[in-house]
């Protein structure tokens, strides 16, 4: 985390605050001049209170953002769950319901957006895309159509009453002090996404939205994390309810249609995905902007807001899906794009040797780190492994060879625990892991590589390098968004392990680099880097070498054997490179058509009748 250091008047001494804290500061001066142009007469209550619509819908904007931005996950019902925040808020707050003070209103507002917000995630356990997208529709036309008018819940098609916040018995009956407070929680609101972002929260949704195999592989529970992506932006957009609610004084069904939502969608998706600075500015770009039009050129002109929104949004998706901020951010990286491609890296200077972490199960002595028997997959009437067995002895490079289509990439998927067996066992360090998902196996001590580069593209090589480091992140989540306990000092050992394994790799030209701009061979090495920095026990290579040269190649097995040598790791590769694979290997397993055919030294598997006849074609000499 970078920081700024600003000098005092006084004795010549430097503070040092956290680049983190200069918006959140600059919103509190904000709120201190909107006070005094509001007593001044300057800020009249007709803007003051546009200014509180538009400060509200920031933080709505900014609670999508974590949705869709972080976590990749659609949702079309976020205004919804502002309705939802600014009844509850109402109902706790109102005269003539519980009359409980302003921040009563606004925990309660924030717990019920999470929970509702939970409930309407759990189909994203099942569902991506379109149809998620269907799902929150409907939800949104449920709030709309039903639940905000039923009278019992919210007080019918007349809504309920929201009462401004009092403070020493003194209500804030002026919407200019009213709105200074609502900018004093919008910092504290940035803030908090600030911290999110910079934690191992913010890095697992970005892996989620990434690739989910490649975030179970780090030791992210997917389906956990899409829920609390969930609940914390439904606690965010059921804040912004409670914030906009005592803006008019009043909730009802006609203040949060269906079109309010797609409004937070162009907000987010324009002013660019998991950009907070974009969705800020364009939240209240589109909020006061039209009322700019309506004092310009009259009433007729309302309602071009969102047809102008529509037009942004399609302009979007088709020129730079990632928004705004993403385009200006492509374009400082394509500036480097040449230098990037010409440096493709042949070489690896050295490996992560990481330090501080201990793995927590080793296998008994005399047994296999890793024991798969019998396993049989099945993908409709295609039997993809046929009762095949393995095992993966403590200090040894284990080969997995055959045809295309053999099984390999299967087996290595039922070992790590993304494919379950519909026959056999799967035993890791001792322990039966066949029930276990992947993102436990990791938690153990498994590492792997995926066949496609398996990382988080669009985030650079130090955040991929951190992002690795999520199973020996063990602070929670509240000292993740208060940034207290545990979490700066473990954000400080993960960030200083990463820059250590940056500089093994002899990547610190690469460091803030999106890891979509480095060529294949680099992206190849970074995924090596990620894999080795939490030093698991044992570490699944799917065909490192693929897409590197002969001298990269060459390269690579020296430092393969450096995993197994120097590192003291055990290694299990899928590898199509002959001459790599019988170099380094101390035993080998050959599939053909889901069954392990042979399994000896390289020596006798060069020569092996039938690992000839069905993969090597003539005896490797």
């Amino acid at each position: 985390m970078s920081a700024v250091t600003l000098s005092l008047p006084r004795g010549g001494r430097r503070l040092a605050l956290p680049e983190r804290s200069l918006v959140p500061l600059g919103m509190l001066a904000c709120a201190v001049v909107v006070v005094l142009l509001g007593r001044a007469g300057v800020l009249n209550n007709f803007r003051a209170s546009v200014g509180g619509k538009a400060v509200s819908l920031a933080v709505a904007a900014i609670a999508l953002n974590v949705l869709m931005g972080y976590a990749g996950q659609i949702s079309l019902a976020h205004m919804t769950f502002v309705g939802i925040g600014a009844y509850t808020a109402g109902y706790l707050t109102a005269v003539e319901h519980l009359r409980m003070p302003f921040y009563a209103g606004i925990v309660g507002a924030m717990l019920m957006g999470a929970g509702i917000a939970f409930l309407i995630g759990l189909p994203a356990l099942r569902l991506r895309g379109l149809y998620l997208a269907i799902v929150t529709i409907g939800f949104t036309f449920v709030g709309e159509e039903s639940l905000f008018r039923i009278e019992a819940l919210s007080g019918g098609s007349g809504g309920i009453r929201l009462p401004r916040p009092y403070f020493g018995g003194a209500g804030l009956t002026r919407d200019s002090d009213y709105l200074a407070l609502l900018v004093v929680i919008l910092a504290v609101v940035w803030l908090i996404d600030s911290n999110l972002l910079d934690s191992k929260l913010g890095r697992a949704f970005h892996a989620i939205r990434a690739d989910e195999q490649t975030a179970a592989s780090f030791g992210i529970d997917t389906a956990g994390y899409k829920l609390l992506a969930f609940g914390i932006s439904g606690a965010m957009a059921g804040l912004a309810g409670a914030m906009l609610g005592p803006v008019s004084g009043i909730a009802n069904a006609e203040a949060f249609p269906f079109e309010s939502s797609l409004a937070l969608v162009i907000f987010v998706i324009v002013g660019g995905l998991g950009s907070r600075v974009g969705a800020l500015v364009m939240a209240l770009t589109f909020t006061i902007f039209p009322e700019i039009l309506v004092k310009v050129f009259g009433g007729g002109i309302r309602g071009f807001d969102l047809i102008i929104g529509s037009l942004l949004l399609i302009a979007t998706v088709a020129i730079n899906p990632g928004g705004l901020a993403a385009a200006l951010r492509e374009r400082e990286e394509k500036r480097n794009a040449k230098e990037y491609a010409e440096a493709d890296t042949a070489t690896l200077p050295d490996l992560p040797r990481p330090s501080g972490i201990t793995r927590r199960i080793g296998a008994r002595r005399g047994q296999p780190l890793l024991s798969v028997r019998d396993a049989t997959v099945r993908f409709g009437g295609l039997i993809a492994l046929d009762g095949a067995s393995i095992n993966v002895f403590p200090g040894t490079i284990t080969g997995l060879i055959g045809p295309n289509g053999a099984g390999k990439t299967t087996l290595f998927n039922v070992a790590a625990g993304v494919i379950k067996p519909s026959r056999g066992h799967v035993e890791l360090f001792g322990k039966d892991v066949t029930n276990e998902p992947a993102f436990a196996r990791a938690e153990l001590g498994l590492g792997r590589t995926f066949q496609l580069i398996g990382l988080a593209k669009h985030l650079s090589v130090l955040d991929n390098l951190m992002l690795a480091q999520h199973t020996v992140a063990d602070y929670g989540i509240g000292e993740a968004l208060l940034r207290v306990g545990r979490a700066p000092a473990q954000e400080k050992q993960l960030r200083e392990r990463a820059m250590e394994a940056i500089r093994a790799l002899g990547f610190e030209r690469y460091r803030d680099t999106s890891v979509k701009h480095l060529s294949h061979g680099q992206q190849r090495i970074v995924e090596i880097g990620c894999t080795l920095v939490t030093a698991p026990e044992l570490v699944l290579l799917d065909e490192p070498s693929a897409g590197m040269s002969p001298g990269a190649a060459e390269n690579l097995a020296e430092r393969l054997a450096d995993i197994r040598d120097q590192l003291g790791r055990t290694v299990l590769i899928i590898e199509h490179n002959l001459p790599l694979v019988l170099g380094i290997c101390d035993e080998i397993y050959t599939l053909s058509a889901g069954q392990v055919i042979a399994h000896d030294t390289p020596e006798e598997i060069a020569v092996h009748p039938e690992v000839v006849a069905s993969y090597l074609g003539t005896a490797v000499v």
